[in-house]
């Protein structure tokens, strides 16, 4: 079995580049999973390629806390599922060198270590950098491979910079930054082949300190909905503004009166799309945030019928207005913020 790992920032794309990676090489893949916080999302996505098994973790970051079961668990995909290839997606947090050597810890003859990959957000990378350096400059740092997605949304002189940090932080490294569907088939075969010399990798230069699951907390949200569509769009605005917490990544769906949405939020853009009823009717409903600080009792109040009609009953006993109104986080928003609508 090889294994390769597929690293990036939240939200930098690496659901997407897996699909995109299955798709065109049709080889038995199984996905190790590695979510953050108990939210499967990504994992749902994933096993609805036909190419894909995933095996999912959600308990800790496999990079720090969470590397015994990693540990434990890639053995047990050798030899009861016996795939060709174990594909690992850390949580966005994780140093991929911590990564790497965990992996090593599990090598034998019939597990060997491909070259990794981290993916960086064309878009979003100047920002996460600046605010979470030591994690992104681990990624980029480490990985013989960067891919920048997104790039066909890029702004004016976006991709070059990107590019041109990253061969900085690492000469070795092959960086590719044009879009997916302009690469040959052979380009993401030639992944699945290449073997990790030990001495290939770049050192990354952190400064150290906690580990990266430290620095943020999640929350995840069953069973939620909003009354119509625009308070969606009041509350996706509200939440990159800040109003509930700093919050670097959120996914989900969710019901808005006679629809299903799908909500995407990376660092300061959002992105909402349709969305078909889940199986299992409203609890299949499901919200993930991630950050800094992530204030939970607002999230609960905003998103949870149950919480949001027992806090409106309490202002209506108080005299006070009851009806959701996230417009005034609207209205003093948003200079500099990226929104679009898919």
């Amino acid at each position: 079995m090889r294994v390769l790992v597929v690293s990036g920032f939240l939200g930098a794309g690496k659901t997407t580049f897996i699909q995109e990676l299955a798709r065109r090489t049709g080889r038995d893949f199984v996905v190790y999973e590695n979510e953050y916080g108990q939210a499967d999302i990504d994992a749902k996505v994933l096993s609805q390629t036909d190419e894909l098994s995933v095996w999912e973790s959600t308990e800790n970051c496999i990079c720090c806390s969470g590397r015994q079961d990693f540990a434990a668990s890639v053995p047990t995909i050798a030899n009861t599922l016996d795939p060709e290839y174990l594909v690992v997606e850390p949580t966005g947090v994780a140093r991929l060198s911590s990564v790497l050597d965990n992996v090593d810890q599990v090598s034998y003859e019939r597990i060997s270590l491909l070259q990794p990959l981290v993916i960086v957000d064309a878009v979003a990378w100047e920002r996460q950098r600046e605010r979470f350096g030591d994690i992104y400059l681990d990624q980029v740092a480490t990985a013989p491979v960067v891919v920048l997605s997104k790039v066909q949304h890029a702004g004016a002189g976006q991709v070059e910079a990107a590019r041109a940090w990253v061969a900085e932080k690492n000469p070795d490294a092959r960086i590719v930054d044009v879009p997916y569907d302009e690469l040959p088939d052979e380009w993401f075969v030639e992944l699945l082949e290449r073997d990790l010399d030990p001495g290939c990798a770049a050192v990354p230069a952190t400064t150290g300190g906690a580990a990266a699951e430290d620095e943020f907390e999640s929350l995840s949200l069953a069973g939620i909905s909003l009354p119509t569509e625009n308070h969606l769009l009041w509350f996706l605005d509200a939440l990159v503004a800040g109003v509930f917490g700093e919050v670097v990544r959120a996914k989900g769906s969710l019901p808005c009166g006679g629809q299903w949405l799908r909500f995407d939020v990376v660092d300061r853009a959002w992105s909402v799309t349709g969305a078909e009823p889940p199986e299992d009717g409203e609890k299949g409903a499901l919200g993930v945030f991630i950050g800094p600080e992530v204030r939970r009792p607002w999230l609960r109040e905003t998103l949870l019928p149950l919480v949001r009609d027992a806090v409106a009953a309490g202002r209506a006993d108080a005299g006070e207005d009851d009806s959701l109104d996230y417009r005034g986080a609207h209205h003093h928003d948003h200079h500099g913020h990226d929104h679009h609508h898919d």
